[in-house]
């Protein structure tokens, strides 16, 4: 890295050009703790441009800086002459190499490598010297999350979202995808079950015309969601339940239907009957727990039980 270390005014220094911007820590209180104990350690890295400097590395010393009213800090100036792809190069391992990058921060210094090498192989051998993934199959479906909303990026730091769902949720439009955002941020549950949640969600927005954003303001779901003192694992539970109904209304009905049939049998807890998935096809599992064979007698008239209803079982 070819450069020169000079003073440079704070004011001249062109913080709000995230050009190379990776970081998505904001708070620099400790930095700011540290640099006033003992000095800025290491100067940021900045790119001469007009009359002031651009950002290549070190907004959040920059941000220390100035709040301890520093009017001016040291730096790296790099050449006039240094490429974007160079620039790209010291942004990206001037935070690798502090630390692990995080998902936003990954997907940050991918687009600013693709936009950067432009074809170039060196885009390539960049991501793999600061130890992120390389393969275009992890690039690509990484990159994305650079342009999604702020509140997104946000839910998938705290790990409120998979990235997964976070992929489909950026095919809707901005309010839809906000809402369920903000759904999830509110739920503790995991890939598989905020995937049948859209699914769900997206299927009936569909039949019955409406955006996501007003079916989720509706009063049977607003009840659920926006209740304050229900455990998220109950919401979960109620929201799933409600949406599976207004999904599939006939399975429900019949989901129902069985389950009072069997509770009307009140048969002994050892014996336990599953229906088929979805109430496809015929085929039932018949389960008993015993430890003898004067147990397995015992439970005979409960089998005859569920042997004489009339609805429980097909013919």
């Amino acid at each position: 890295m070819d450069y020169e270390i000079s003073p440079v005014s704070v004011d001249q220094i062109e913080t709000g050009d995230h050009t190379y911007k990776i970081t998505t820590t904001a708070d620099e209180t400790g930095l700011a703790l540290s640099i006033g104990a003992i000095g800025l350690l290491q100067p940021p890295i900045l790119l001469k441009k007009g009359c002031g400097h651009v950002v290549v590395g070190g907004f959040r010393r920059i941000a220390a800086c100035a709040a301890l009213n520093m009017s001016a800090i040291p730096a790296r100036i790099l050449r006039s002459d240094a490429s974007p792809l160079t620039c790209a190069r010291i942004a990206i391992s001037d935070n690798s190499w502090q630390r692990p990058l995080n998902i936003v921060e990954q997907s940050r210094a991918y687009a600013l490598v693709r936009r950067c090498a432009e074809g170039s192989s060196d885009g390539q051998e960049i991501i793999a010297s600061a130890g992120l993934p390389s393969s275009h199959t992890a690039m690509d479906r990484i990159m994305p999350v650079a342009d999604m909303p702020a509140s997104m990026q946000n839910a998938l730091l705290e790990g409120s979202i998979a990235l997964p769902v976070a992929l489909q949720l950026i095919q809707l439009n901005e309010d839809d995808a906000g809402a369920l955002c903000s759904l999830f941020r509110t739920l503790t549950t995991g890939l598989n079950v905020q995937r049948e949640l859209v699914d769900l969600i997206s299927e009936i927005s569909l039949r019955d015309d409406i955006p996501i954003v007003r079916l989720m303001a509706q009063d049977d779901i607003a009840a659920i969601t926006g209740n304050e003192n229900m455990p998220a694992p109950q919401k979960v539970g109620e929201l799933r339940g409600l949406l599976k109904t207004r999904r599939y209304p006939e399975l429900s009905e019949a989901e129902a239907l069985y389950h009072r049939n069997l509770k009307s049998l009140r048969l002994d807890p050892r014996i336990q009957l599953q229906p088929p998935r979805f109430f496809e096809g015929n085929t039932y599992r018949l389960s008993l727990r015993i430890d003898s064979r004067q147990q397995l007698k015992s439970l005979q008239p409960e089998l005859d039980k569920i042997v004489r209803h009339p609805a429980l079982l097909p013919e």
